[in-house]
């Protein structure tokens, strides 16, 4: 939770930093290469790029809609495992740390997009080898998150 907090704190910050700064007209579209290939007013960016890193990022953090959801909509592993065991808390827990570890990450992608847009919209265009940067920086985290699912989740036989 704190994770995911910080980092939707370091989102809003970064809106507010980079609207400050940005020019009237920002990128408003990267293209697969990394380089812009549209452009916008930074209000109409920000009309949608915040409010969908915001909304996102918290929407993945919210257990009442995981909870609430048909546990056959709950796609994780070894479900059945856990809830047999009578430990549907734990499994929620580990599928909530999860949860909020990827809307950090969300958040935080959205946020090295903002810098992104920014820098592009001054001018200064971004070393291809920085390009991906923040999509590599997601999947990592997510990569990490996904491991660490996955290793609390995994049943101990041995004391059964």
């Amino acid at each position: 939770m704190i994770f995911a907090a910080a980092s939707l704190a370091v989102l809003i910050s970064t809106a507010f930093w980079v609207w400050f700064n940005a020019p009237d007209q920002v990128p408003s579209h990267f293209g697969a290469n990394g380089q812009p290939d549209d452009w916008a007013s930074k209000g109409e960016v920000f009309a949608w790029l915040v409010p969908l890193g915001v909304g996102l990022s918290v929407l993945l953090s919210i257990r009442s809609i995981f909870e609430k959801m048909p546990l056959s909509l709950v796609n994780i592993p070894h479900k059945e495992y856990w809830i047999q065991r009578g430990e549907r808390v734990y499994l929620f827990d580990c599928l909530m740390e999860f949860m909020r570890i990827t809307a950090g990450a969300c958040a935080l992608l959205f946020a090295l997009s903002l810098v992104q847009t920014l820098s592009v919209g001054l001018g200064r265009s971004w070393p291809e080898s920085l390009v991906f940067l923040p999509t590599g920086i997601f999947l990592a985290i997510v990569a990490i998150a996904l491991w660490n699912l996955f290793r609390r989740l995994k049943p101990d036989v041995t004391n059964d």
